[in-house]
């Protein structure tokens, strides 16, 4: 429990990459702005008492991709488990970097399985018990289905700011390979890539189609993803620290 004493705490909120996040402002006799955020996600933002709310909200909205992929790094955490998923009410799954929780819904109307996504969970509409196998079966049907229209609206888009048109794109499941690109300008994707926050999906579009022109990982390829995404060294980091929590196992 926070005690407030005149001004010196003030809950505020703000919109970052299309969410709607709660901060606590604590005011102090420091010089310079700081950002914490504990391991729950909650976030507090410490500023001198002469800075105004618009130069901290400013702020804000310049860190927006630290706090998202920061944010997104701790709901993964909380999603992952320590043994396979049982695929019960309740069971946390990420998606486009936040945390759903699985909700089971018996429609007996039903002639096969619907996923649809809810304001916190993910809903399953069946008409009889599933197995774990057959639930993650929709599950991943689902999340494809998500990632190929997320892939469609986004792939032109990136192409046309680099200057290249891709062959062939394929959407797979792999283990731990984000994407890849052919000498004849192939494209695959993984479709867990959905799960991530949708700047760690760009970072990986971007990165793939920057291969059309350079075929390596050298200084001027770097540069290349760089002019588009400046932030891909955060999203790479965070794939290297969650990748391994996007997943249906």
């Amino acid at each position: 429990m926070k005690t407030y004493v005149g001004n010196q705490f003030k809950e505020l909120k703000i919109v970052l990459g299309g969410r709607e996040l709660k901060y606590t402002l604590k005011r102090t006799g420091r010089r310079s702005i700081g950002i914490s955020i504990d391991k729950n996600g909650a976030i507090t933002v410490a500023g001198p008492y002469r800075v105004s709310e618009t130069s901290i909200k400013g702020l804000l909205e310049k860190k927006a991709s630290w706090i998202l992929d920061k944010l997104s790094a701790i709901e993964a955490q909380a999603a992952g488990s320590d043994g396979p998923r049982a695929f019960i009410d309740g069971e946390g799954y990420l998606y486009m970097g936040r945390v759903y929780k699985l909700k089971l819904i018996e429609d007996r109307l039903l002639k096969r399985p619907v996923v649809r996504l809810g304001e916190n969970s993910l809903e399953v509409y069946h008409k009889v018990p599933e197995k774990p196998e057959e639930l993650r079966a929709v599950l991943r049907e689902w999340y494809v289905t998500q990632f190929a229209k997320k892939l469609e609206g986004r792939l032109p888009a990136y192409s046309q700011q680099i200057g290249v048109s891709p062959g062939r794109v394929t959407i797979r499941e792999q283990k731990t390979r984000w994407g890849s690109c052919s000498s004849s300008g192939n494209l695959n994707f993984n479709w867990k890539l959905v799960m991530a926050p949708v700047e760690v999906m760009d970072y990986v579009i971007v990165h793939e189609l920057c291969h059309m022109k350079e075929l390596n990982h050298s200084s001027s390829f770097w540069a290349l993803v760089g002019k588009v995404c400046p932030d891909y060294k955060n999203h790479r980091k965070w794939l290297k620290e969650n990748g391994n929590k996007l997943t249906l196992d």
